[in-house]
């Protein structure tokens, strides 16, 4: 499926036009997937103003993104570039985008490739957090590992990212997903490096429940990103962590550290006789 993708660009004075990168997004008709700068200093000095409005534009569409979408309530009907102008219109012209251009890469790797080339972070002197999306990106990462590795057929037609499970009631998208005619195996990835994410992990168990229910054998891996010790609120992190972690391993999810993943699907892919 093409891709697309834009620039976000901060411009504090419309009339000198002059603009500097915060942000890329990269989507497609059923995913997005957005980063922002993490260290924002170079942007406050380049705007001479306060900047919180922009890190609450970053959150926003971040926290829209984990819910697939590319703003808080957004249309997918609607056409790519009034869909990213919709947003920006409460932000006095200072919030730009880049017209949207196209990729045969995957959006996972578009974004990769996209911040890279066009975000400029500076290394913080906090340590790096990663969110919900640095989790997917990593476990659907880890198994095309494996694939690329041990699996000798072509694997783009077993792995899929962002592919839909059936449950009972619903069907539910997971990061990576193993199917050989039909879905065989999913994972899902989870960051408790991060806080304000508890309508992700209602969000995820309900899914683990559904597909259960329709599916008791199905193997659900969750990658849970536990939070680090030299974090300021690593004790309020990692106590999340611990009934997050519980609560998915009750509903019947394997919950892995991002070292096991690999091993894990490897194991799996034996049993259904994949390798």
């Amino acid at each position: 499926m093409a891709s697309k993708y834009s620039i976000v660009q901060y411009v504090p004075n419309p009339i000198a036009n002059e603009r500097i990168n915060i942000g890329v997004v990269a989507f497609n008709e059923e995913q997005v997937r957005v980063q922002f700068l993490t260290n924002w200093e170079r942007v406050r000095n380049f705007g001479m103003e306060d900047i919180t409005f922009l890190k609450t534009f970053a959150q926003r569409m971040s926290e829209a993104a984990d819910c697939g979408l590319i703003f808080p309530g957004d249309n997918p009907n609607a056409p790519y570039q009034e869909r990213l102008n919709k947003i920006a219109q409460d932000w006095l012209n200072s919030i730009q985008w880049t017209e949207p251009r196209g990729s045969l890469e995957d959006v996972d790797s578009l974004l990769e490739d996209i911040a890279s080339n066009f975000l400029v972070d500076l290394n913080s002197q906090k340590p790096h957090r990663r969110d919900r999306q640095d989790a997917a990106r990593l476990t659907t990462s880890k198994f095309r590992n494996v694939f690329q590795q041990h699996v000798k057929n072509d694997y783009k037609e077993l792995l899929k990212t962002s592919y839909s499970v059936q449950g009972i009631h619903a069907q539910h998208k997971f990061d990576a997903v193993v199917a050989n005619g039909r879905p065989c195996l999913a994972a899902y990835g989870m960051s408790f490096e991060v806080k304000r994410q508890e309508h992700l992990q209602n969000s995820l168990s309900w899914m683990i429940t559904d597909v259960k229910q329709c599916q008791p054998d199905f193997p659900i891996a969750i990658m849970a990103l536990q939070p680090k010790k030299d974090f300021d609120n690593y004790q309020e992190l990692q106590q999340t962590y611990r009934q997050a972690t519980s609560t998915f391993s009750e509903l019947g999810a394997k919950v892995l550290a991002e070292d096991e993943v690999e091993s894990w699907v490897l194991e799996r892919l034996e049993k259904a006789y994949l390798l």
